[in-house]
Order: C-alpha cells, then sequence, then structure tokens
C-alpha cells in the first residue's frame, strides 16, 4: 500500500529536517569519493563511480559516507527502509553529468553544462521548497533528516548533557 507523502505530513511533522548546508556538506562529500573512483582505470572507474552515485543513500540506514559523516539519514515518506531502487530514483539527477561525461566528443561540455543546470535547480529547490525536498527527493518520495542514535535508557544522544 503506498502511502502518499500529503497523507504522512503529520507523521513526519516533529522530525528533525537536515539542515541544508550539512546536506550540501554530505553531497560534496559523496561527490568528491564518486570522483576518486572515476579515476580507477578503464571503463571500471565510471560504472564504480556511476554505482556508488546512484546508490549510496541505499546501504544500510540510508546513511551513504557523506551522510554518516555529517549526522544525516534518508528516510522513505512511506516509513520503510530505505533501499536501492529508492537510492536510484533519488540520485538520477544528481548523476545525469557523469552519465552525460560518457558521451563522446560532446560529453564534457553537457556533463559541465547540464550539471550547473542541475546543481541550480537542486539547490533552488532544496531552499525553497516547503518540505525541504530536492527534485530527487521528490521523485524517490524521501526526505533527508538528522540521525538521532538512541542509547540504552531510550534518550537519543542528541538530547544527552553532560
Amino acid at each position: 500500500m503506498a502511502i502518499r507523502w500529503q497523507d504522512q505530513r503529520e507523521f513526519f511533522k516533529d522530525a528533525r529536517r537536515a539542515r541544508y548546508l550539512s546536506r550540501m556538506v554530505a553531497k560534496a562529500a559523496d561527490l568528491i569519493i564518486a570522483m576518486a573512483l572515476w579515476h580507477i582505470p578503464g571503463a571500471a572507474g565510471a560504472f564504480a563511480s556511476l554505482f556508488y552515485i546512484l546508490m549510496c543513500d541505499g546501504f544500510p540506514g540510508g546513511r551513504s559516507a557523506g551522510k554518516w559523516l555529517t549526522g544525516l539519514k534518508v528516510v522513505r515518506v512511506d516509513r520503510e527502509g530505505m533501499d536501492f531502487p529508492s537510492s536510484l530514483l533519488r540520485n538520477l539527477t544528481v548523476s545525469a553529468p557523469f552519465l552525460f561525461y560518457l558521451v563522446p566528443v560532446a560529453g564534457p561540455f553537457l556533463a559541465y553544462t547540464v550539471g550547473l543546470a542541475v546543481l541550480l535547480i537542486e539547490t533552488y529547490l532544496g531552499f525553497y521548497d516547503a518540505d525541504g525536498q530536492r527534485a530527487g527527493d521528490t521523485l524517490a518520495e524521501t526526505l533527508v533528516v538528522e540521525y538521532r542514535q538512541e542509547t540504552t535508557d531510550g534518550v537519543p544522544l542528541s538530547d544527552r548533557r553532560a
């Protein structure tokens, strides 16, 4: 049974939404990892880079390496766990420049122009969308929240006082 995002607003009303600067730092870290993978010789590097960008949020707990560093987590609106198909939909817009770079001759030009357009659109949506969702979040029906690790007594570590 699919639960629509509009029906879930009340459930996610109290969720600690990720700050946009934290999201940008997390995505920058993921892109640095992807660019490092791109330097693997041959086609393996391109495929490793694309695989990481497309699937990074489908890793256990909905946390890519960048989100782990910044303390963020991706959650699905229907309250199911993050999976690879959701990650693929969520990151399709971000991976477009990497995909265009593979096109012979015009690839680098397309990658830079499309990459700039995607960056501007995603940044605009992230700042001005009422729910803080960028285009990929809307496609995959996901939300990025602050990760609050629970301890054995049920009090989140982020709420503890020294």
